[in-house]
């Protein structure tokens, strides 16, 4: 008698834009007498993040410059809230990953979407979407998804409680979020798998130039707790929300590379490097427009973990980005950052403090000081995080 309310409000649960989550446990589902009964897996899970860091160059803005979500500083700030939702049903998954709050509208700006005229006065539903999509193992080796999913470029994950540190880096900034689109994964045996797809572009729900990009990935386990990761996107980006100009015909290619090794149990290192190139398709130069001639940029991060024990553990993240050109988000920028973060575990690893030490350095003078103006060449932060984890089998 509980199994038609439980699919019921399940049904409810969808309909309304509720979350859904990664860690799956049999929940039965209502059959006819007659049908072999069939068993699918429902499981939700989700976190909340809020932080507080100051930052001692004391911006008039109360802004960290460079910074991807934590950009308030000396004030209590609200990162995330996220609930999603994972149904499994035999070869089948489908997805409904929703996010709220600050870090949600940064992480989730392409998503804005309205048939409204009137957009200005009206808050896209939208926006609450970070995943959404179904996939299906064709065979036992050969997966389609298609929606909208996260990026596969890049080293660290919008999800604060899946990082170390929790500020981002520069090349996690300078990349993209998700993509909407189609892809195949390939296990090719369990040290290579392969991915391609075609996606609308960088971090877009709607295409807005009918220029599609491709993507692409190889992974490699030589070895037990190695992993290699070659990623690409590439293609048109013109007149979209990742910033890459205007010029009809213009090409952004990005080649990522990304690495782990969990070298015993109590220590981890990770490397990132990234290298991107914008290419105008177009002989005309505008000194003003920096889309008008081809560009552009690398960076290269290097990480180590260390777990001193099941409840303390400390992560180092050392950091080099250029984007002399300034086609990405930050303007014209070259230089370094250094985080040094604590990772304090309480309530069973459910609530996660963690202390964090900033410091991020530029060639030139590229951060805001007490006045207003880009004066300084330095910035350091420190304050902390803290992170909340929930997950629930419904059922049990």
């Amino acid at each position: 008698m509980k199994k038609k309310p439980l699919l019921l409000s399940l049904l409810i649960a969808f309909t309304s834009f509720q979350v859904a989550a990664q860690h799956t446990d049999s929940v039965a589902v209502t059959t006819t007498p007659e049908a072999t009964p069939a068993t699918g897996a429902l499981s939700i899970n989700g976190y909340v993040d809020a932080y507080y860091f100051n930052n001692f160059n004391n911006p008039q803005s109360g802004l960290n410059r460079g910074r991807i979500f934590d950009l308030p500083t000396n004030t209590f700030s609200l990162g995330l809230v996220q609930t999603m939702f994972t149904y499994t049903y035999g070869k089948s998954k489908v997805v409904a990953d929703l996010t709220y709050g600050p870090n949600a509208d940064l992480g989730n700006f392409g998503n804005y979407r309205s048939l409204n005229t009137n957009q200005d006065n009206i808050t896209s539903s939208s926006f609450a979407i970070k995943q959404a999509y179904l996939s299906y193992n064709i065979t036992d080796k050969l997966a389609f998804t298609i929606g909208q999913y996260g990026t596969h470029i890049g080293y660290e994950l919008i999800d604060a409680p899946l990082n170390f540190n929790y500020s981002l880096s520069y090349l996690f900034g300078n990349g993209p979020f998700y993509h909407t689109g189609a892809k195949f994964d390939y296990a090719v045996n369990d040290k290579l798998g392969l991915m391609v797809g075609v996606v609308n572009g960088w971090d877009m729900l709607m295409d807005l130039n009918k220029q599609k990009s491709v993507t692409a990935q190889v992974h490699l386990a030589p070895v037990e707790g190695f992993h290699i990761y070659a990623n690409y996107i590439g293609g048109d980006e013109h007149d979209g929300k990742s910033y890459f100009g205007s010029i009809k015909g213009s090409r952004t290619n990005l080649w990522d590379l990304t690495t782990s090794f969990q070298a015993s149990d109590k220590v981890k290192f990770g490397v990132n490097a990234a290298y991107g190139a914008y290419s105008t398709g177009a002989k005309i130069v505008d000194d003003t427009d920096p889309y008008s001639e081809d560009a552009t940029w690398k960076g290269g991060a290097v990480y180590l973990n260390f777990a001193a024990s099941d409840k303390f553990g400390l992560g180092f993240r050392a950091e080099r980005f250029e984007d002399p050109s300034g086609v990405r988000y930050f303007g014209p920028f070259k230089g370094n950052e250094f985080t040094l973060t604590g990772d304090i575990k309480l309530a069973d690893g459910h609530f996660n403090l963690k202390p964090e030490l900033r410091i991020d350095t530029a060639k030139d003078k590229y951060f805001e000081d007490t006045n207003g103006n880009l004066t300084k060449k330095s910035q350091v932060t420190i304050g902390a995080a803290f992170i909340y984890t929930f997950d629930f089998t419904p059922g049990k």
